[in-house]
């Protein structure tokens, strides 16, 4: 039986610059971007003062348990 190879063909699609759809991806996301900013107000900043309270109490237990076994 004699062998047989694949004919592998041209592409039937033409030439696509890949850089022109990443500067339109890129433009695209650029715009909704600006439309998010546009559409939402600036969020509240958050208080770190609930994180320092809750740090410095589990330190005070911490503190207290080791006394308690140590003394």
């Amino acid at each position: 039986m004699p062998e047989r190879f694949a004919i592998v063909r041209g592409m039937a699609d033409e030439y696509e610059d890949p850089s022109g759809s990443t500067m339109a991806f890129r433009a695209y996301m650029n715009r909704q971007e600006q439309e998010q900013q546009a559409a939402e107000p600036a969020a509240p900043t958050k208080s770190n003062l609930p994180l320092i309270i809750g740090a410095g109490v589990a330190v005070a237990v911490v503190v207290g348990v080791l006394l308690f076994f140590v003394l």
